[in-house]
């Protein structure tokens, strides 16, 4: 296969690490600044393009990897989906609701396949803890603390308008992985503290089976700390624990006693973008359709309303 890359900054070199692994051809790649540096730098014998209007234009392409800010999505994957060519998108999908809706609803008449890339739940350890048997789902605890990503162009990631701020770009990793494991969310209740780039919030969530989560997401990491990540998943039957500040991570499986399972893998990039793959040749629907991007965006920004307004609020009101 062979495919165009919108983007070349840090998730686009990101996933350049990944397609090293992968039967993909990276025939061009696009950025408004140029992205004659990237394609040097993973030796690729790619076509530069500063319009992406114009890399869709390929006939050679099958699909479009889109690693570009937030705010730029809808239109870049409108104008793939009008080339004809299928599209994997990094998450989330938009930073508003109606805008994410609308790139739902074209693709789907467009008959097109566009795979969203929450990578949480392509890791190892994170798919882990959801397959084990724990009972009925009672408490979830997830941490996600990471540096402020100031490698975005222009400061985006400061702007709520363009990123969606913490919640929606940061916390949307495990609020999209507790909506996989545990369902739908009743209602949600959040607080934030902090500037923009400083940002840290807290949700806490009711789920409809009854069951009861707590997300942490920081931008307040110091630049000389990596991002970190904690989860818990405890039910009436069992706890499952992970934490990448263990070392190599692993499934500390608690169930009337304690197994400790082997070291898991941590590269998830390589894995959803392997799955989007075997999905197009397949003509099978990915794992993560924009139907279940579009749900765990609307948690996000329901969590972002309550930190706003100081009360608990149900993702059913957002978008209304």
């Amino acid at each position: 296969m062979q495919a165009g890359i919108a983007g070349a900054g840090f998730m686009a070199r990101t996933h350049l690490k990944a397609y090293r692994k992968l039967d993909v051809e990276i025939a061009a790649v696009s950025s408004p600044s140029g992205p004659e540096e990237t394609i040097k730098e993973f030796g690729l014998e790619a076509e530069a393009y500063t319009d992406v209007g114009e890399m869709c234009k390929r006939e050679d392409l099958d699909f479009l990897d889109v690693c570009t800010p937030t705010h730029t999505h809808v239109p870049i994957v409108e104008t793939a989906v009008e080339s004809g060519l299928d599209v994997f998108l990094e998450k989330p999908v938009a930073s508003s609701l109606a805008d994410a809706r609308e790139l739902a609803a074209f693709v789907d008449d467009a008959d097109a396949t566009c795979m969203v890339g929450h990578v949480i739940r392509f890791l190892p350890a994170y798919r882990r803890a959801r397959e084990l048997d724990i009972g009925s789902p009672g408490v979830a605890r997830a941490r996600r603390l990471s540096p402020f990503p100031d490698w975005g162009s222009d400061g985006w990631f400061a702007d709520p308008e363009k990123s969606g701020g913490v919640f929606v770009d940061l916390a949307i990793h495990d609020l999209d992985y507790l909506r996989w494991c545990w369902g739908p969310v009743e209602r949600v209740f959040a607080r934030t503290c902090g500037e923009a780039d400083s940002a840290h919030g807290f949700a806490t969530l009711r789920f409809e089976n009854g069951a009861v989560g707590y997300v942490e997401a920081s931008w307040a990491q110091p630049s000389s700390r990596s991002l970190t990540s904690e989860l818990e998943l405890a039910g009436d039957d069992g706890l499952v624990e992970f934490s990448s500040e263990d070392g190599e991570p692993y499934v500390n499986w608690t169930e009337g006693g304690s197994t400790v399972e082997r070291p898991l893998a941590t590269d998830g990039y390589w894995r959803e973008l392997d799955h989007f793959i075997s999905s197009l040749e397949s003509d099978s629907e990915p794992e993560v359709d924009l139907e279940e991007a579009v749900e765990s965006l609307r948690l996000a920004l329901a969590a972002r309303r309550s930190a706003e307004r100081g009360k608990p609020v149900s993702p059913t009101e957002v978008g209304r």
